[in-house]
């Protein structure tokens, strides 16, 4: 019997062979759900067996795995994302492991379906998708949905699956086997950038929920494989109904989400509504990155208008490509230094749109050069049609359209321009567009030590009517398994006090540890929303205390039934994080290779942040003080990376976990493998 939150099974599906095998879910519960889950999984399919080096994550043999978490579907707020994950064809020098998620129903229907997840290996003989209902799995000819956009593909599955039915799907009910529904299928799909394999191609849920990070819809496109549709009309066993809604009520008075009426949907169970719907153009036009992506930073352009924005942001959910990557400003722009390489103002987003016109603008591509613009209207550029027809020839690979598919990163590099990183670049790790990373370091850091930008908007310093000190104090007794050190949130960035207790001590690197492994497994295997967890500070409580760490352990206690404390989860973070290092070392991943962008070393790298009122410790007392001039140390950096590796307990000349740190977390088969490859650090 599965234990409560389960559905006690997971999917394998064998693009090559045809195979469908059911995977008791039992055996990977000691990693939560979601991505902890998915790292064991990959291990276990991609890892142990052997026989190919890791690189090339549109290699048949990587999986691609689509898992839920034991809180999705049971009604509690923030819970209703999937987490996607795979060798990443967006991250670079490396592929490295990467992970992904959306919202939406997804998960909530593959659960009532009677699955924890779908993993997917093999390439398919020609396109497929994937059609769950309930026990019943079937491989569907995909064919003539090859090369329709992704909401059209989805309208199309969703005709082909009424035309089986009696009823009609959304609006009547329909017996299927001893069960009745009147439920949509959720589908998850991919549109032209997935189908020609750029890099950034990703996987579009219902008219907006997107896996967009990491060209995981390019993953799919490799495999052949369009969409997976799911419909369940099972239900979701939990330990304590009582307690589930006791703790929805709680958690909804004491944080309530935005009233409805500043959205118009949200993902299942949630009370955020942050699904944002355009009368005038689209259908469900996303509130986030997808919405600001063509958004020409101004000055020196004039203001892009929400009708274009809006407009743009259904031309990337229709394509299936990562906003972030192919950016033009992004939300906000911010004034640059006097001696800044970019004038007159840094835009939030420097990706592809904003730096090849850059590159354009200062006379190294364009016509006649050794990188055309063609097929783009460069005279358009301030015109929403231009960004539909940068999209295009992106998507469909035409022109400077085929450089661009590779990613921003590779696109530099093929320019012989990889030097950018230093100054008009602003990519700061693994070749992922800035995206908040300062002066709140913790995000920086962590970045460098993932695969990818990390994404987490967790970390607000601040309640209602406190000192300084005050602020660290409770946020140093709300993060549980820490320790209590305050000197966590001390960003002190010049002098010797930041080596003392700012951000190149030992201290930050307690700090960005406890939030890897915080985000490891509350986030991304319980999936917890990012807008809402970690939630260590609420200016709206009394007592300035946030959601964590009361909340997480009562959802789980709630739905489970297991004792369970928030150490707990802290711990399978820290476990799941290391096996995801023992992944990287095989890979490659070395200290040496752990490298900021050379921007980030010099004023300006905070310029594009979202405040930058933080706390600072002067030896004496503890003061907020404006960081927005916030850069980094190469040398600082280097000695915060020496303690962050004996924190973690890895060799810190390598970065290659040791035999003692992976065994004491029950990883004794990991560390075997790691010494087998001569991947295993000493000590």
């Amino acid at each position: 019997m599965a234990t409560p939150g389960y559905a006690g099974k997971i999917l394998k599906v064998d693009l090559a062979s045809k195979k469908l095998e059911s995977i008791d879910t039992s055996r990977y519960e000691e990693f939560g759900g979601g991505y902890g889950m998915g790292v064991a999984l990959f291990w276990d399919f991609c890892v142990a067996p052997g026989g190919w080096d890791l690189q090339d994550p549109f290699d048949p043999r990587n999986i691609v795995s689509l898992m839920t978490g034991p809180l999705a579907g049971t009604g509690l707020p923030y819970t209703g994302r999937t987490s996607v994950s795979g060798l990443s064809p967006q991250a670079w020098p490396v592929c490295w492991f990467s992970r992904s998620n959306f919202g939406g129903s997804f998960s909530a229907m593959l659960k009532m379906a009677g699955w924890d997840g779908v993993v997917v290996q093999g390439k398919s003989d020609a396109p497929v998708y994937i059609n769950i209902v309930d026990d019943k799995v079937t491989l569907e000819d995909a064919q003539s949905l090859w090369g329709l956009n992704t909401w059209e593909t989805q309208e199309e599955i969703l005709k082909a699956r009424s035309s089986e039915t009696r009823g009609r799907y959304g609006s009547e009910w329909q017996k299927i086997g001893n069960n009745y529904t009147t439920m949509l299928p959720s589908i998850v799909t991919i549109g032209m950038a997935g189908e020609n394999k750029t890099r950034i191609g990703s996987l579009i849920h219902g008219g907006g929920s997107g896996a967009g990070q990491g060209g995981f819809g390019s993953v799919f496109g490799s495999k052949n494989l369009k969409a997976i549709a799911v419909l369940g009309t099972g239900s979701i066993k939990v330990a304590d109904a009582m307690a589930v809604r006791d703790a929805r009520e709680w958690y909804s008075t004491k944080f309530p989400g935005r009233p409805a009426s500043t959205g118009s949907a949200a993902c299942t169970g949630c009370n955020r509504a942050c699904r944002k719907r355009d009368a005038t153009i689209g259908k469900d036009s996303d509130g986030c990155t997808e919405s600001i992506w063509y958004n020409l930073p101004s000055p020196p352009f004039e203001r892009t208008s929400t009708r274009d924005r809006m407009k743009a942001a259904d031309i990337a959910q229709k394509y299936g490509i990562n906003a972030f990557d192919i950016a033009f400003g992004g939300p906000m722009a911010f004034p640059s230094p006097p001696d800044h390489p970019i004038q007159p103002t840094v835009p939030a987003h420097t990706g592809a749109g904003w730096y090849f016109k850059q590159l354009y603008d200062r006379g190294i591509i364009g016509p006649g050069k050794a990188i055309d613009t063609a097929p783009l209207p460069m005279e358009m550029y301030e015109q929403v049609e231009f960004a539909e027809a940068y999209v295009a020839a992106v998507c469909k690979r035409i022109g400077i359209g085929d450089l661009l598919a590779e990613g921003v990163a590779r696109f530099a590099e093929a320019a012989g321009r990889i030097s950018d990183m230093d100054t008009i670049l602003r990519c700061p790790a693994w070749g992922y567009v800035d995206h908040w990373t300062m002066p709140s370091v913790e995000w920086a850091y962590g970045d460098l030590m993932d695969s990818r930008d990390i994404n987490n908007h967790d970390m607000s310093l601040g309640g209602p009517n406190m000192t300084c000190e005050e602020v660290v104090k409770t946020a140093a007794s709300q993060a549980l398994a820490s320790g209590g050190d305050e000197f966590m949130f001390d960003y002190s960035w010049q002098g010797e006090q930041a080596y003392r207790t700012g951000i190149y001590s030992g201290h930050k690197a307690r700090f960005v540890a406890w939030r890897q492994h915080y985000a490891t497994f509350y986030k991304e295997s319980m999936l917890l929303c990012d807008w809402a967890f970690a939630n260590l500070m609420s200016r709206s409580a009394s007592d300035g205390k946030g959601a964590t760490p009361e909340t997480e352990p009562l959802f789980l206690k709630a739905v489970t039934g297991k004792d369970f404390q928030f150490a707990d989860g802290i711990e399978t973070g820290r476990k799941t994080w290391n096996m995801i290092r023992a992944i990287f070392s095989l890979q490659g991943r070395h200290r040496d290779m752990e490298k900021f962008a050379g921007f980030m070393y010099r004023p300006g790298a905070s310029s594009a942040a979202l405040g930058g009122r933080l706390p600072i410790y002067d030896g004496t007392k503890w003061e907020f003080e404006n960081c927005t001039d916030l850069y980094l140390d190469e040398v600082g950096v280097e000695k915060w990376k020496t303690a962050f590796y004996d924190f973690e307990g890895w060799d810190n000349k390598t970065g290659y976990p040791r035999r003692q740190t992976l065994e004491d977390l029950g990883l004794k088969h990991v560390a075997d493998l790691l010494e087998s490859r001569k991947k295993l650090g000493s000590g």
